[in-house]
């Protein structure tokens, strides 16, 4: 079980992942716009998500929680390097696999957000 200013840290979050997302999937990418986005996701992570301590947490739920935000760490971590490579892509087709990566990788922290939304 989390307490409520948990689910409110992992609910911002996640809306700032999904503003990111609204953004690449926009019909004419602008990557300062993703840049200010990831920006704003990094912020919200660092700020919120990261100060969150296992000693609050039931401990029946203590070890998929820790589990859940070595994930989401990892991700992060994918997430800021698929944009580095989206920036630096050449060619559309390129550019095009870079976007698809970001999306996913959107998702899939989206999902753990859910994940940990729903949980206790």
């Amino acid at each position: 079980m989390l307490l409520p200013s948990y689910y409110q840290s992992y609910r911002a979050f996640q809306q700032a992942l999904e503003q990111m997302g609204r953004t690449i999937t926009a019909k004419d990418l602008e990557l300062t716009m993703l840049r200010e986005n990831f920006q704003e996701v990094q912020q919200v992570f660092q700020g919120q998500i990261l100060n969150l301590s296992v000693d609050d947490i039931a401990p029946d739920f203590a070890s998929r929680w820790q589990s859940l935000q070595t994930e989401i760490y990892k991700q992060m971590r994918l997430l800021e390097t698929d944009l580095m490579l989206l920036q630096a892509s050449r060619s559309s087709a390129t550019r095009l696999s870079r976007q698809t990566g970001l999306k996913n990788r959107l998702s899939t922290l989206i999902q753990y957000c859910q994940e940990l939304g729903t949980s206790g």
